[in-house]
């Protein structure tokens, strides 16, 4: 059980630092960018770009509903354009319809609101080309939005992407290992249910603590000057 999404963050991070340990060849620390899942993924991110004093980044990405059903889920569109599907979705010319109109919209949702958390905060988003790329969320179920994300960053030039996040159901940890090098969890339970049950304090994160956590990177990231602008 986790106190808060903060304390979460700074497990996380020691596992994290631990795991690089284990990896052959160059420190991935050495060249390191964190990125965080709006909303809740954030505060759990910032705590993990404080250790290792990186630049904090994120990524928008949201759920594609199914047709009439707005809380069922058959994949996810990034703010970069990517979706990622459900395996068992027809691929019919009606549904593919279905899927670019939704797409569409959830595109430019995404792009509107990556926007303004970076405009908010006064500040640019650091490149990803040729870094080691963190991506963290506060848990994982599916994995769907996660997975979005994912292939996001492999398409912004990542050249090593891990997936983190403190409590992974096994479904999303399994799926996940599919979009990324290497995944990393403080626990998959066996019994998990959501991933609420795992935090005391599982308040919903707004707009403005996002907001105030890249504001807050800012002052311990590397060379603000180059990477940020006010």
């Amino acid at each position: 059980m986790f106190t808060n999404r903060s304390m979460a963050g700074k497990q996380l991070a020691e596992k994290i630092d631990c795991f690089f340990d284990t990896l052959e060849g160059a420190d991935r620390r050495s060249n390191l960018l964190v990125v965080g899942l709006p909303r809740g993924g954030v505060p759990v991110a910032l705590e993990v770009a404080r250790k290792f004093c990186c630049p904090l980044e994120i990524i928008v990405a949201k759920k594609l509903p199914y047709p009439g059903q707005p809380e069922c889920a058959i994949g996810a569109v990034s703010s970069c354009g990517v979706v990622v599907l459900s395996p068992d979705v027809p691929k019919d010319y009606q549904w593919r319809t279905y899927i670019e109109g939704q797409r569409q919209t959830l595109l430019k949702q995404t792009n509107q609101a990556e926007l303004q958390f970076y405009q908010h905060a006064g500040r640019l988003a650091s490149p990803f080309i040729g870094k080691t790329v963190v991506v963290v969320d506060d848990g994982i179920a599916t994995g769907m939005t996660a997975a979005a994300a994912l292939e996001s960053v492999k398409q912004r030039g990542a050249a090593y992407v891990l997936m983190a996040a403190p409590v992974m159901s096994r479904e999303g940890y399994n799926h996940l290992s599919r979009y990324c090098d290497d995944v990393v969890a403080l626990i998959t339970p066996p019994d998990f249910r959501s991933v609420g049950q795992y935090y005391l304090d599982f308040e919903q994160t707004s707009d403005q603590e996002v907001i105030n956590d890249l504001q807050q990177n800012m002052l311990f990231g590397p060379n603000p000057t180059q990477q940020y602008k006010k």
